[in-house]
């Protein structure tokens, strides 16, 4: 895990994820922040309307900023809701994501240029 990360995120955070597969419950997604753990979306966290099809909120590989509504490392559960995160939270958070990332490789880069490794 890269310093400065946690391992689960907090209630109430904003995350970033990536949706993996949609079932009839809800959608598995994956948190892009947390090396890939996983997440449920649940139905009724989806829309504040009624959602009929999931599918038509959200699709197998799309970017999602979500809110943690529960966490539980020993079962390795997230719960997370979209409903709950406002157009300008999700805008702010897709933008701060893409600039933390753009300064990842950018520095990942710098060290293969001095050679130095991951580890340090």
């Amino acid at each position: 895990m890269e310093e400065g990360r946690l391992e689960w995120p907090e209630v109430g955070d904003l995350v970033v994820a990536t949706v993996q597969r949609i079932a009839g419950h809800g959608a598995y997604v994956a948190l892009d922040e947390y090396d890939g753990k996983e997440g449920l979306l649940h139905i009724s966290e989806i829309s504040s309307r009624w959602v009929r099809n999931i599918r038509n909120h959200v699709r197998e590989r799309q970017k999602v900023v979500l809110q943690v509504l529960r966490v539980d490392p020993s079962r390795e559960q997230v719960d997370l809701s979209l409903r709950r995160v406002t157009q300008d939270e999700r805008r702010k958070k897709l933008e701060d994501w893409k600039k933390n990332r753009k300064a990842e490789t950018i520095l990942k880069g710098v060290a293969v240029g001095l050679n130095m490794s991951e580890a340090k």
